[in-house]
């Protein structure tokens, strides 16, 4: 065939329900691709997946998440909009189960998403039959290597979007950030999302009740947007904000104003200081 007829040239979005993301993003997850969404313990990893999973839901896509981490939470996915009843889950103890079920179950489903919790977490055979002490020397990276190979063709013919949670930490030797999954990941994925605190707090009072956590884009081969980056709302027990996506993307065109340190919406006073504003700007707005 010529390039110009290539069957699978046409890349369709799942959208992150949150406009500054899905911009930096080039669209949202990806069908056809790999998306690895990286981070810290505790910065919203799981929670942005799950409000993933829910706009997926809404355009009537088959979902899957693979659970290696064993830390699903239903009541905390409804709470984010995930409809359980149509969420496939499957957890399995070794790597190898996870990977082979995610492999038959896109084997089996187009136009689909798939989650996996973690990539870090994902425990080789070997290694688990090993004494608390042991370990096999680059075993993970091994099988990933080959799930990058043997998946890529499947979720590319069947349009699947396949999305990566992954553990990042400090290189000791280096002190350069790494994630889990060796080198081939780093080859196969077409968008690497970084998560991490933006040390700005959310304050109801004297209790902290959310956080700003800054995304950027570390690799992104579908768009022009590699090393740009949004900062999201991320609210305890909540999730992430899509109202202050909203204030945000609103006050970046200029629909919202600032007066001071009082915010207008037109000729509407929305109040004093960001998080007064954001929660009494209009649904409708």
């Amino acid at each position: 065939m010529k390039a110009k007829d290539n069957p699978f040239k046409e890349i369709k979005w799942i959208p992150t329900g949150f406009h500054a993301l899905d911009k930096i993003l080039g669209g949202g997850i990806p069908h056809r691709k790999i998306t690895e969404c990286s981070g810290v313990w505790s910065v919203g990893k799981s929670t942005l997946a799950f409000q993933i999973v829910a706009q997926a839901q809404k355009q009537k896509l088959d979902t899957l998440w693979c659970d290696s981490e064993f830390s699903f939470s239903q009541e905390y996915a409804e709470k984010l909009g995930v409809d359980c009843d149509k969420l496939d889950l499957f957890a399995g103890r070794f790597a190898e189960e996870n990977l082979d079920y995610m492999e038959e179950w896109a084997e089996a489903h187009k136009n689909s998403l798939i989650v996996l919790d973690s990539i870090g977490h994902l425990l080789p055979r070997a290694e688990a039959e090993k004494g608390a002490d042991g370990k096999v020397i680059g075993g993970q990276a091994k099988l990933i290597a080959t799930f990058c190979r043997k998946i890529t063709p499947i979720i590319t013919i069947n349009n699947i979007a396949l999305l990566v949670l992954n553990h990042q930490f400090t290189d000791l030797m280096s002190g350069k950030l790494k994630t889990s999954g060796g080198a081939k990941l780093e080859y196969s994925k077409s968008i690497w999302l970084m998560l991490r605190q933006a040390n700005k707090r959310i304050m109801k009072g004297d209790q902290q009740v959310g956080a700003i956590i800054h995304a950027e884009i570390r690799k992104n081969k579908l768009a022009p947007t590699q090393k740009q980056s949004t900062e999201l709302t991320l609210l305890y027990g909540e999730g992430f904000s899509v109202k202050a996506d909203r204030f945000q993307e609103l006050l970046d065109s200029g629909a919202i104003t600032k007066k001071g340190s009082t915010y207008w919406l037109g000729d509407q006073k929305l109040g004093v200081g960001a998080n007064t504003a954001r929660e009494a700007l209009p649904e409708t707005a």
